[in-house]
């Protein structure tokens, strides 16, 4: 009879054992991103023009034009998994001069600014 209860103990404790809670394999391995939508409004209101997805690369900090042709007076940066900051220009090209913004990893947040171009810092 205690042979019977150990060996239900040790059936029923080998069942209730779970795996510790993790990120999924995609998600610890996915390369780090940013997506954005591009609004015609200040406010990221309404219906979005376009979108892209800014993708930041190890070792490079290389100027990512905006081709958008669309007007854009606002944008909505989200699903940031990006593990540097985006520094967003308003002007083509990453100039040394004019208006830009830092939009830091993990950062999710709606920016009332025209997008000429970006890099990662």
């Amino acid at each position: 009879m205690q042979f019977t209860t150990v060996l239900a103990s040790l059936v029923l404790a080998a069942t209730s054992v779970h795996a510790l809670p993790g990120s999924p394999v995609q998600e610890r391995q996915a390369t780090p991103t940013i997506y954005a939508r591009f609004y015609p409004d200040t406010g990221c209101n309404g219906q979005w023009v376009d979108d892209t997805v800014y993708v930041e690369s190890t070792g490079t900090n290389a100027c990512v034009n905006n081709t958008i042709t669309a007007s854009i007076k606002s944008t909505f940066f989200s699903g940031n998994i990006a593990t540097r900051t985006l520094r967003v220009y308003s002007q083509p090209g990453c100039p040394a001069t004019g208006n830009y913004f830092d939009l830091p990893a993990g950062t999710n947040n709606c920016y009332a600014q025209t997008v000429g171009s970006a890099r990662f810092l």
